[in-house]
């Protein structure tokens, strides 16, 4: 009778257990949280664009989730845990203003990506293939969502740098926005040959 005891609160303690252990966990390196060290709470980023417009960026939350603790309580379950940092942002554009998510996420492959999303839009990026300081998102190596497909006048590319964060985004119709404190040298790297 103590045996049945044991083996019925073994099973119950495991059921219980089940959901609140991560069995696969990656985890973000001191190298790679340096991207995502670029802005603060608060913090309010100008954007002109090449025809005159200004646009505002406005950080409104910044993020991190890179736990090495195997063990969580929650109702939502799930045994894998991907490690991500970045920002809830708000982007003022032409009277419109867009919320947007930028962040980066350890796949369990221990791949690294660059997420952006800002509307509707959503744009990932992966790591492997960037340069050790900046970002260049373009058509060679960015998608959209699938759900990004009636969205008119998209972002086609932008930079992201290590140490500013956002420095140029440019949208279909060609009007490209430059970081308002970089704007000398966007200029010159838009000159060069």
């Amino acid at each position: 009778m103590n045996r049945l005891r044991y083996y019925v609160i073994s099973i119950i303690v495991c059921v219980c257990l089940n959901g609140c252990i991560y069995t696969q966990m990656t985890h973000l390196s001191d190298e790679e949280i340096e991207w995502i060290n670029v802005y603060d709470n608060g913090e309010y980023v100008l954007f002109v664009s090449n025809v005159g417009n200004t646009d505002t960026l406005s950080i409104k939350e910044v993020m991190l989730f890179n736990s090495r603790n195997p063990f969580y309580f929650s109702e939502a379950g799930g045994s894998m845990y991907r490690a991500n940092g970045g920002y809830r942002f708000i982007l003022n554009h032409n009277m419109e203003k867009f919320q947007g998510l930028a962040f980066f996420e350890k796949e369990l492959d221990d791949s690294l990506y660059f997420r952006l999303t800002l509307g509707k839009s959503s744009l990932k990026y992966p790591m492997n293939t960037c340069d050790k300081e900046i970002l260049v998102m373009d058509s060679t190596n960015i998608a959209y969502s699938e759900y990004g497909y009636d969205i008119p006048n998209k972002v086609k590319e932008g930079v992201w740098s290590k140490e500013y964060g956002l420095i140029y985004y440019r949208f279909e119709d060609g009007e490209e926005f430059f970081r308002q404190d970089l704007l000398p040298d966007s200029i010159q790297m838009k000159n060069r040959p």
